[in-house]
């Protein structure tokens, strides 16, 4: 009997930190998808249009970003005009297990 309920608690911790991770890693895909959009259809907007867009999706998907952390270039590109780079970089400290707090660093540049 005791080993059943031991057996369930490690199940439903080990569950827990599962469903933790899984929905920071969904949130940081999501918004690495937005910021590729943002950057795909954002020639001929500004540097401060573009970074609204970027901390817009950062609050859609509960991402802690701070503006600071945008970074915004430019390219030239022959024959297709201007081309937008945006870099961003943010971490998040997840409690995964009662008393335990794992922090998770994302950094991405879109291409």
């Amino acid at each position: 009997m005791i080993k059943r309920v031991i057996s369930l608690v490690v199940f439903l911790l080990a569950a827990n930190a599962g469903v933790r991770v899984s929905l920071v890693y969904f949130h940081a895909e999501q918004f690495k998808d937005a910021v590729k959009e943002v950057a795909l259809f954002g020639a001929g907007k500004s540097d401060d249009v573009l970074r609204g867009k970027v901390m817009e999706a950062a609050d859609t998907n509960q991402i802690p970003l701070d503006a600071d952390f945008i970074d915004i270039k430019r390219a030239s590109v022959v024959g297709a005009g201007d081309h937008v780079i945006i870099k961003y970089a943010y971490a998040l400290m997840v409690p995964v297990f009662p008393g335990y707090q794992h922090r998770f660093e994302f950094d991405y540049t879109t291409p």
